[in-house]
């Protein structure tokens, strides 16, 4: 009887693990440099992905203007890249609500910045999102203040997808859980463009 019990066991974990592992090949793995997202904004810092068709797991490590201070992290991600106007970026939003760039966007972390030793501060933030993973309700009841907030990052489309890191600086007003889970002022970004050879995505089923 325990024999048996221990094979079954030994097959559903071997199962599970094959599945986890065919998910997670391949992996590629991405840096990108933290840049300020204006003149006089002090940003610096570097941020990497490591992705796989339905998954993207990563880093972000980057000096920031203000210790103590609340700083959320954002998923900005262009399930379309073909579908920019040019290179991916907040025009597509503009133009037709980021529809032709099918664009997500949503909360990835958030995080209290260290002291730098010299003024400013630091932030180092894992990150990581599955494939059909959007903004949910959770703390953000509604789910999103604009309608992008709503999208989804695609089924299959880890590697297709341009992906866009933006740390947000909050005014801190009292209230922590907004502060580290709602957008406010951009000050930098890290930009990780698609990995694959993908087909445009105009169309999408909402189950995507």
């Amino acid at each position: 009887m325990k024999r048996t019990i221990f094979s079954w066991s030994a097959l559903v974990v071997l199962c599970v693990s094959s599945a986890a592992f065919a998910d997670d090949r391949p992996r590629v793995f991405q840096t990108a440099e933290v840049q300020p997202s204006a003149d006089g904004i002090a940003a610096e810092g570097a941020a990497w992905l490591k992705r796989s068709k339905n998954r993207v797991d990563g880093r972000v490590m980057a000096k920031v203007d203000k210790p103590n201070t609340p700083y959320s992290i954002w998923w900005v991600i262009f399930n379309n890249p073909d579908g920019c106007i040019d290179v991916c970026g907040p025009g597509d939003l503009m133009a037709d609500g980021g529809i032709a760039a099918d664009v997500a966007i949503f909360n990835a972390s958030g995080a209290i910045s260290a002291a730098s030793g010299d003024g400013g501060g630091v932030i180092n933030v894992d990150i990581s999102v599955i494939g059909r993973e959007s903004a949910g309700n959770g703390s953000q009841g509604p789910a999103a203040p604009v309608p992008v907030l709503l999208n989804k990052f695609r089924k299959n489309n880890g590697l297709c997808a341009e992906i866009h890191v933006d740390i947000n600086e909050h005014e801190f007003d009292g209230d922590w859980v907004a502060e580290l889970t709602y957008p406010e002022n951009i000050q930098a970004f890290a930009i990780f463009p698609a990995v694959g050879k993908c087909k445009s995505r105009k169309h999408h089923r909402d189950d995507d």
